[in-house]
């Protein structure tokens, strides 16, 4: 489990460092697009203010020419507009001290223009315009928007150099986060593989262990089985047989002395101990269960159940036609004798109903209670894992599970039943027939 967690974790560190390291560079990204977009709008302000000064230059021109007084406050909102545009060039360069410096020369070559074309216009406006005048005046404003256009060609040449720079920054950010999330993908699904492929082999492992378990219980169930076939079979057969020659030896002895109440007591006591030696028998592994079949092992056992333990049982029995095979008549019988003996032990019960039926390709055999039921926690643990539900359900689960069946339990204030259901499996006919000869010879 180390090792897969190791790597669990591994992945998580390398998925947060990697979502960290993209953070910085999509912040990086975003910076530089947003220098692409500054230098963008520069060279936009720097077009507009081309535009603007030709536009002012040819406003003034038409009203030398013409004399149209309209043009005037035209001429003068363009020279307003060619100013505030050089606000914004300088304020959007205010980070580069060299465009800084051409923002000035060019400021004070517009002012420049601007009073070369306020002095051409005072000339038409006084009356004193000339051709001569304005052509001097013209051969300045040209040499001026020359210095002008070259100073600008100069700024938008090193605004496109900042460009090309910002531009390959983004290129090379953009490929960076790439690479980062690419590498960090591939390494963190590698690590979750890993990590899966050791998940599957504790799985798998586990898998092999609780099969192992469950191999190792249902074999320890057989052998205690087939143990407690053969100790009942020894206290019939050995002690049984013992206490019964004991009680004939003490009879005859009895007919010889007849007023002698010892021997009296005596052979009260071997009837006791005849009787209780053949009930353990019985219970360790009922004769009728082999001879006769569930159906009359599960009577015997219920109504020696009832007279035992004072609570009132019923039995309600429809079993259909032909023996079960042996190991499901054996199960069976160790849950209706589990469930009955936890009734007596734990429930307070005053009232115990059993019932046994085949029905379909099922056999289901039910014993409820009017106890107090079992605790919530006990029984959400018993439904959830087995745990806290002690040796008998858990070996009741054992031997259910292993025949392919299934045990529910089911517990209120008002009691508690146990249903197990497992799969109806015949006896072969010859198995039936030899243990009905053998219950006639008996």
């Amino acid at each position: 489990m180390g090792k897969a967690n190791a790597a669990l974790a591994a992945a998580v560190i390398l998925l947060l460092l990697s979502s960290g390291a993209a953070y910085l560079a999509f912040v990086r990204l975003y910076t530089g697009e947003g220098w692409v977009r500054h230098t963008r709008d520069v060279q936009s302000d720097l077009a507009q203010f081309a535009m603007t000064t030709a536009r002012a230059g040819r406003l003034r021109a038409q009203y030398v020419d013409s004399g149209d007084d309209s043009l005037l406050q035209r001429q003068a909102d363009v020279v307003n507009q060619i100013r505030t545009t050089l606000v914004s060039i300088q304020r959007r360069t205010a980070d580069n001290p060299q465009e800084q410096i051409n923002c000035r020369k060019l400021v004070d070559l517009n002012e420049q223009r601007i009073a070369l074309m306020n002095q051409a216009i005072e000339l038409k406006k006084n009356g004193n315009s000339t051709l001569v005048g304005q052509a001097q005046i013209n051969r300045q404003i040209v040499a001026t928007a020359e210095d002008t256009d070259r100073l600008l060609q100069t700024m938008y040449d090193s605004e496109d150099q900042l460009l090309a720079q910002r531009q390959t920054r983004v290129r090379r950010s953009s490929s960076g986060i790439a690479a980062i999330l690419i590498s960090s993908l591939f390494l963190a699904l590698i690590l979750f593989l890993v990590h899966h492929r050791l998940l599957t082999d504790q799985v798998t492992a586990r898998r092999r262990v609780e099969a192992a378990q469950r191999t190792l219980n249902a074999r320890l169930l057989t052998i205690q089985d087939e143990e407690r076939r053969k100790f009942a079979r020894e206290l019939h057969d050995s002690v049984g047989q013992h206490l019964a020659a004991l009680k004939m030896a003490i009879s005859i002895l009895q007919a010889k002395l007849p007023g002698d109440h010892t021997l009296a007591d005596c052979i009260k006591l071997l009837d006791d101990s005849i009787s209780e030696t053949r009930t353990i028998s019985h219970l360790l592994h009922p004769p009728l269960l082999d001879e006769a079949g569930l159906s009359s092992a599960s009577r015997w056992f219920v109504e020696g159940f009832g007279k035992r333990s004072g609570i009132e049982t019923t039995l309600d029995i429809r079993d259909g036609a032909g023996r079960l095979s042996e190991p499901i008549e054996l199960v069976l019988f160790r849950v209706l004798q589990e469930s009955l003996t936890n009734v007596h032990r734990h429930s307070g019960a005053t009232r115990a109903d059993v019932s046994l039926r085949v029905a379909g390709s099922d056999v289901t055999l039910r014993v409820k209670d009017n106890g107090h039921g079992m605790p919530s926690v006990v029984l959400q643990n018993l439904r959830d894992d087995g745990a806290g539900s002690g040796v008998g359900l858990a070996g009741m689960t054992e031997r259910i599970r292993e025949i392919g069946g299934r045990l529910e339990i089911n517990s209120t204030a008002a009691g508690t039943e146990i249903v197990a259901r497992v799969p109806v499996r015949r006896r072969p006919e010859r198995q039936d027939v030899a243990a009905t000869a053998q219950e006639v010879k008996g």
